[in-house]
């Protein structure tokens, strides 16, 4: 496999109506970047129409062995700098610029590729995409949204961190950004909630209360506020709140799904355990399972760039990489410029 200290090449360009190329910064995370083309590779087998350039260390990339059947779908782009997981961001902006996340953003803003995915700093994620890329119409800071699962579904929050003490106004615009994103996946128009400690119009703080009441001014499917034990009785496809709600709250979600999964594989391990206790086991990992929602979309900047958690597994950043596709095929950004624009 040929190894670049540039841009693709012509090997990396578009196959086919679906083929969608994705650039993955495989260096800055808590993870070896081998791990990273573990996850690409892994993405690529299950997907015939994905194409991946892998960003990093070729001293420790290039050894690694990749099956003869995906060879042709990875090219891997020299660049041994990182971003730190604890650089500030004056330090982002000034030696940042050369790191392997820069040039996965520099390949999106070139259009050789049409997808960023990360594991690396989050701050940094988002200033270096504000700088390569750009925002959208009318939008002051990127959000970061995830997909999380509720009863008979899933539903998306946002923000979960990128923005932890925002205004009224930022938060619908939250709500204008998750509104459309959510659209382009599910192909219907999504039901959209403001997180909030009850669901009566008198309660909250006055910054949510002004929330609602802009959001009621948006083309969206407002549903009012919804607590936090109803989002996961699936009666929202949308959550908005601030980065500081979003990430308790996903974190929180985190730690009660293990919980579940743990006590499961518990009891299906034990002696006695019927088929019906294994059976809830396997659907219930096979629904629930952590990595299989990991990665955050970035919305705001005028690209498609996923945040993957600095700790996920191969499997997870696979799930990332998977998801930055569906994002490119079903006309994400495209659907937020539209919009975006209408509502200016």
């Amino acid at each position: 496999m040929e190894s670049s200290d540039s841009r693709p090449s012509d090997a990396a360009q578009r196959a086919g109506t679906d083929s969608v190329r994705v650039a993955v910064d495989a260096m800055g995370a808590d993870f070896e970047p081998t791990l990273a083309l573990e996850a690409t590779c892994l993405a690529l087998s299950f997907d015939p129409d994905l194409r991946a350039v892998l960003i990093g260390d070729r001293e420790l990339l290039d050894p690694v062995r990749v099956p003869d059947r995906l060879a042709a779908r990875i090219e891997r782009v020299h660049c041994a700098d990182s971003v730190a997981m604890d650089a500030k961001p004056t330090e982002v902006l000034r030696r940042g610029r050369d790191s392997s996340m820069s040039r996965a953003l520099d390949l999106a803003a070139e259009h050789a590729v049409e997808a960023v995915v990360s594991c690396g700093n989050t701050g940094a994620l988002m200033i270096l995409a504000r700088s390569r890329l750009g925002m959208l119409p009318g939008v002051e800071r990127p959000a970061l949204m995830t997909e999380i699962p509720v009863r008979d579904g899933s539903a998306h929050i946002l923000d979960l961190g990128a923005n932890i003490g925002v205004d009224a106004a930022r938060l619908a615009e939250f709500a204008l950004l998750g509104s459309a994103a959510v659209a382009a996946l599910l192909g219907r128009r999504p039901r959209v909630g403001l997180l909030n400690i009850g669901s009566e119009p008198g309660k909250g703080p006055d910054v949510v209360r002004e929330a609602a009441r802009l959001c009621r001014g948006h083309d969206i499917d407002f549903q009012g506020f919804i607590e936090g034990h109803a989002v996961f009785e699936g009666s929202v496809d949308v959550v908005v709140c601030d980065g500081f709600a979003g990430n308790i709250l996903l974190k929180s979600a985190e730690g009660a799904i293990g919980m579940v999964l743990k006590a499961v594989d518990d009891q299906a391990g034990g002696w006695g355990a019927g088929g019906r206790i294994r059976r809830l086991r396997d659907r219930l990992h096979r629904d629930y399972e952590p990595s299989r929602h990991n990665g955050a979309s970035m919305l705001g900047v005028d690209g498609i760039v996923i945040k993957s958690h600095a700790h996920a597994p191969v499997e997870g950043v696979a799930h990332a990489i998977g998801a930055a596709a569906t994002e490119v095929r079903r006309g994400m950004l495209p659907e937020l410029k539209r919009q975006l624009w209408a509502s200016v």
